[in-house]
């Protein structure tokens, strides 16, 4: 019984020692140092390639006692994240003619981070390129109407031109979408008159390009009697975003059918930029200001006679 006992106080011992080691050994993982130790300083940055829209930057490596770094790299204090291990990096979002400042650092797996490096800083080309100028043709509508037309050129560093309108060398002020039209209608021209047109592309940069100018002549009118005032100018719906739908009794004229006559919309006093249609009596607009819009009617004839303004139609929106 006695060597009994022995043996079983034997066994248990040893299974107490196996349990301490491997406590022991766990303690000792546990306290294994975490790496504080950041990677060195990358040196020598450099741009490599320099355009008026991008630049090329490379710079010496950093070392890591773990092998192992990514790269970020500054530009005027913005964060750009380099694929890892790669010492070259391209931004090609640039604009021309601007100044800018880059520096890089680099970070181990433990996420140290090492000092900056040299800064560079580099100031793109100035853009002198225009675009190509835009061919222009045209037709009389009327006594005080024409339209317009042109081909979309095509800037060389980016996909903005704005396009002005001259009539006899000064700007016309009627809105024209720069992203989507290339065609309008200019109203309100003086009958019996000759006009020289032009289209002017200008770029971001401010170069600009004139198209060929196209001469025409209005139509004569005996027509000086505006049409009478649209009446009964009322929100018919709202959908919101300050998209809003008018509606109105249609206005006579003394000479021109009521097909024929268009109406101006009028936003807390200003014209809508929308297309202007005829012989309607609802249209499409945009409230102008948070709470409340003010909107207005005029009936236009073909010879440009305006109408008195409409009674006003008041409504609050909120824009999105």
């Amino acid at each position: 019984m006695k060597a009994k006992d022995a043996v079983v106080r034997r066994a248990a011992g040893a299974a107490l020692a196996l349990v301490l080691a491997s406590v022991v050994v766990g303690a000792g993982a546990a306290a294994a140092p975490k790496d504080r130790t950041p990677p060195t300083t990358p040196t020598n940055l450099r741009a490599t390639t320099v355009s008026q829209t991008s630049v090329s930057l490379a710079w010496d490596p950093s070392t890591d006692n773990s092998g192992s770094v990514t790269y970020s790299v500054s530009k005027d204090g913005q964060g750009l994240t380099v694929p890892q291990g790669q010492t070259t990096y391209t931004i090609d979002w640039l604009s021309p003619g601007r100044t800018y400042t880059f520096s890089v650092t680099a970070t181990d797996r433990s996420l140290n981070t090492s000092g900056k490096s040299n800064t560079v800083t580099v100031t793109t080309p100035q853009d002198t390129t225009p675009p190509p100028a835009p061919t222009l043709t045209g037709a009389v509508r009327g006594p005080s109407q024409v339209s317009l037309t042109w081909n979309r050129t095509k800037d060389d560093l980016s996909e903005f031109v704005q396009w002005r309108i001259f009539a006899n060398g000064v700007q016309v002020t009627q809105h024209v979408n720069p992203y989507g039209e290339t065609s309008v209608v200019l109203r309100h021209l003086t009958p019996a008159t000759t006009y020289t047109f032009t289209v002017k592309a200008s770029d971001a940069s401010g170069n600009s390009s004139t198209s060929n100018g196209v001469t025409l002549t209005t139509a004569a009118t005996n027509d000086v009697t505006p049409p009478s005032a649209p009446t009964d100018v009322h929100i018919v719906g709202d959908q919101g975003c300050g998209e809003v739908f008018l509606g109105w009794t249609q206005a006579t004229d003394d000479t021109d059918p009521q097909s024929a006559i268009e109406y101006e919309i009028y936003v807390n006093g200003v014209l809508s930029p929308l297309p202007v249609g005829a012989g309607i009596d609802t249209d499409f607009v945009y409230a102008t200001a948070f709470g409340e819009n003010t909107f207005v009617v005029k009936a236009v004839d073909r010879a440009g006679n305006t109408s008195a303004p409409s009674n006003a139609a008041t409504g609050v929106f909120w824009l999105c």
